[in-house]
C-alpha cells in the first residue's frame, strides 16, 4: 500500500517539529570554564624554643602506712578497747587476751632465775670456805708426815688426815666448778624469765603507729591462734599511688615537689619513692607521692603532673600542623603562593606542640591546621595564625 503525498507529509511533521525545537533552544555558545579561586589557610613559621614537659598520670590516695597486727601468742581474747574507725595513739591498747597462764609462768621463771643467783653467791661463798678449810688440812697432813717418821701413831692420823684432805679438795673443785659455771645457769634462767616476760606482754596487742582502725576480726571470747590476723591498722597520712613508664621514673628525684589533683583541688605533693626496677608483668614502675596532711581522703582517684627531662633548643610546630598518611608524617610548606608537602620525623609532643625531630628547618612557615584537605602544590593564600591559634 502506497502512502499518498499528504499522508508522508503528516508522519514527517512531529520529526521536524522536534528537530526545530532542539535548534531554538541550543545555547548561543559553550560556557567556559572559571579557575578555582585560591584556599586561605593558616600559617605559621616553625620555631625553636625550651620544653619543659609534664606527665600527667592517674592514681590513688592510700595510707603512708598500712598494718595488719597479729598475736605473737595463743590465747583467748579477753578485751576488746577499739572499734574500725578509732582513732588511736602509738602504742595504745588495742586487744587483750587471757594472761593468767603467761602471768604464772613469767612468775615461776622469775623465782627459777632468782633461785640461781642465789646459788651462786652461797656456791662462792663455800668455796672460799672450802679453800680455807683445804690449806689447814694441807698444814695437817704437812705436820703429821713429819711427826710419822718417830710414832707409829702418827703414822696413822696421817693417813686419815690425807683421806680428808682428798675429800677437802674435792669438795673444793665441785664448788669452783658450780662458781664458774654459775654464770651461765642465771644467765639462761634469766633469758627464760624475759621470755616470759615478753610473752605476757604480747598478750596485749598495742599500736605500733598513731593512726585509724580500719578493721577488727577479733571479738571477745574468740581464740587467737599465732600470727593470725586480728586487726588493721592505717595511718592517717596519705600517699598518692601510681604507675609510670621507665622515662618518667627516671626523671622523678627523692624529695621532688610535684602537683597532684584530687576532686578539682590542686595540692602540692613530694616525691617520697619511684621504684627502680619494673614490674615484670607490666613493665611499669610504683612511684609514691607523700600528701599534705590536710588531704585525708583515702581511696579517692586523682591525677599527677610529674616533670620529664627538659627538651633544650627543640623545633617545634602545632600538633594540628601535622598531617599522618599511610603510617608517615608531613608538613605543607609554602612556597610561594604554593603548598609543597615535607615529609618529617616526630620527636616529643608537649601538650598541644609537636617537636619535629628532621625533615624541615626552623623559621620555615608551615600550615598550622586545617591540613587534611590540602594537597601538594595547591595554590592557596596564606594568613598568619592569630595567637589563639597556636599552643605555645
Amino acid at each position: 500500500m502506497r502512502l499518498t503525498r499528504a499522508a508522508q507529509a503528516l508522519f514527517l511533521l512531529p520529526f521536524v517539529a522536534l528537530t526545530l525545537w532542539f535548534s531554538l533552544s541550543r545555547p548561543a555558545e559553550e560556557p567556559a570554564l572559571r579557575a578555582l579561586a585560591p584556599l586561605a589557610v593558616a600559617v605559621n613559621d616553625t620555631r625553636v624554643v625550651d620544653l619543659y614537659p609534664l606527665e600527667t598520670v592517674s592514681g590513688h590516695l592510700q595510707p603512708a602506712r598500712r598494718a595488719w597486727l597479729r598475736f605473737e601468742v595463743d590465747g583467748r581474747v579477753a578485751a576488746r578497747h577499739v572499734e574500725a574507725g578509732r582513732q588511736v595513739e602509738a602504742d595504745a591498747l588495742l586487744l587483750e587476751l587471757d594472761a593468767r597462764d603467761y602471768r604464772d609462768a613469767f612468775i615461776q621463771a622469775q623465782a627459777n632465775w632468782r633461785e640461781a643467783k642465789e646459788e651462786l653467791e652461797r656456791d662462792r661463798s663455800l668455796l672460799k670456805l672450802a679453800q680455807r678449810s683445804r690449806k689447814l688440812q694441807q698444814e695437817e697432813v704437812s705436820r703429821l708426815q713429819q711427826l710419822g717418821e718417830r710414832s707409829l701413831a702418827s703414822k696413822t692420823l696421817l693417813g686419815d688426815a690425807q683421806a680428808l684432805l682428798a675429800q677437802r679438795q674435792s669438795e673444793e673443785a665441785r664448788l669452783k666448778s658450780s662458781v664458774e659455771n654459775g654464770p651461765q645457769r642465771v644467765a639462761a634462767r634469766e633469758a627464760a624469765m624475759d621470755l616470759a616476760q615478753r610473752n605476757l606482754e604480747r598478750t596485749g596487742l598495742r599500736a605500733p603507729f598513731a593512726g585509724r582502725v580500719n578493721q577488727v576480726l577479733l571479738q571477745v571470747g574468740d581464740f587467737a591462734g599465732r600470727n593470725q590476723q586480728a586487726l588493721e591498722l592505717i595511718s592517717d597520712q596519705l600517699d598518692f599511688y601510681t604507675q609510670v613508664r621507665g622515662s618518667v621514673a627516671r626523671a622523678l628525684n627523692i624529695g621532688q615537689q610535684v602537683q597532684v589533683v584530687v576532686a578539682g583541688q590542686t595540692y602540692t605533693a613530694t616525691v617520697f619513692s619511684v621504684q627502680p626496677d619494673p614490674d615484670p608483668a607490666t613493665f611499669t614502675h610504683a612511684v609514691r607521692l607523700s600528701m599534705p596532711a590536710a588531704e585525708r581522703r583515702s581511696g579517692m582517684a586523682g591525677a599527677a603532673q610529674l616533670p620529664l627531662a627538659p627538651l633544650s633548643q627543640a623545633l617545634v610546630v602545632p600538633a594540628t600542623a601535622v598531617l599522618l598518611d599511610d603510617g608517615r608524617a608531613f608538613l605543607f610548606k609554602l612556597d610561594g603562593e604554593h603548598l609543597r608537602r615535607v615529609a618529617v620525623e616526630l620527636g616529643t609532643r608537649v601538650g598541644q606542640q609537636q617537636v619535629i625531630a628532621s625533615g624541615i628547618d626552623a623559621g620555615q612557615t608551615v600550615v598550622v591546621r586545617d591540613v587534611a584537605a590540602l594537597a601538594d602544590g595547591q595554590r592557596v593564600v596564606a594568613e598568619v595564625a592569630a595567637p589563639g591559634e597556636t599552643v605555645d
